[in-house]
């Protein structure tokens, strides 16, 4: 009786989703980042596009197609945490997946730091905060006009891609995976190679970049 009755819950969460038929609408949050040293994006299976902005404020843009709840926009003394709420219908909803933009301004000087599962993450026209990413099957892909910060990526599954517009970052590159394939496009010295990674030098090395993987690709151009 019990798992017929899961079953016929499991069905109609399916139906419900499937039955939505709300046109998008983007839900914003906007908080100051007075005295904040960290802003943390717990993403979990969502898409989170982040960027610098003009604006003087934190905005939390969720794109969502259903009557479901927003992003959350929390802050303590010195960090800012964005969270989505749960909401079950959502994990069935295959074909209308939130989507969340976080605009960070460019004065913010601090770290952000990006905690998630299976959701995708970008990073667009990046210059000058600290990053890091933690993530299992979702893919990275990160574009850097300048690199003036360290940046730390991990993931299981997720395949990486960092683009930059200088031709050397300065950057001290280490890279670890067990299955991936690392593709690199810039110009390393002193890079001892491993069976399970390298580590090289670009520009004047003055920035860390790790990228940690198990089974996703690497590629740095």
């Amino acid at each position: 009786m019990i798992k017929q009755t899961t079953i016929s819950l499991f069905l109609l969460l399916i139906m419900l989703a499937g039955c939505s038929t709300r046109e998008e609408e983007v839900v914003v949050n906007k908080e100051s980042i007075e005295d904040i040293e960290e802003i943390m994006i717990n993403f979990a299976s969502t898409e989170v596009v982040f960027s610098p902005s003009e604006t003087n404020e934190i905005e939390a843009n969720l794109t969502v197609n259903d009557d479901g709840p927003g992003a959350i926009v929390e802050k303590s003394s010195k960090q800012i945490t964005i969270k989505l709420d749960t909401d079950i219908t959502r994990l069935f909803n295959l074909s209308k997946k939130p989507t969340l933009e976080v605009k960070v301004p460019k004065q913010f000087k601090g770290k952000i730091i990006l905690d998630g599962s299976s959701g995708n993450v970008t990073g667009k026209e990046l210059i000058q905060n600290d990053i890091e990413i933690r993530s299992s099957s979702g893919h990275v892909k990160l574009h850097f006009i300048k690199l003036n910060n360290d940046v730390k990526i991990t993931t299981s599954s997720g395949k990486v891609s960092v683009n930059f517009d200088e031709e050397q970052p300065n950057l001290a590159l280490d890279i670890h995976t067990n299955s991936g394939r690392p593709s690199i496009g810039l110009t390393l010295y002193g890079n001892p190679k491993t069976k399970k990674g390298f580590q090289g030098i670009s520009g004047n090395g003055d920035h860390k970049m790790q990228i940690v993987t198990k089974s996703g690709n690497i590629d740095l151009n």
